[in-house]
């Protein structure tokens, strides 16, 4: 089974066109996965909205539909 820090890192070396070298990767994935544990208020919401994985998927759904400001 792939860990949550290998599918990250996959996806950004992925995104980078470089799909071989993802274990180039891995302090840029868990800085990433580490800002995300405390969630905006979207996610909260979406979260609150839902249950089990359900709600996992529609926090992260929210987060990519979010903006930078």
């Amino acid at each position: 089974m792939t860990t949550m820090i290998e599918r990250v890192a996959r996806a950004i070396a992925k995104s980078q066109g470089v799909e071989d070298t993802w274990r180039g990767y891995m302090a840029e994935t868990r800085a990433a996965i580490a800002a995300m544990r405390e969630p905006t208020e979207a996610m909260a919401h979406a979260g609150d909205q839902h249950a089990g994985r359900d709600a996992w998927q529609a926090m992260i759904d929210a987060a990519l539909k979010e903006e930078p400001r």
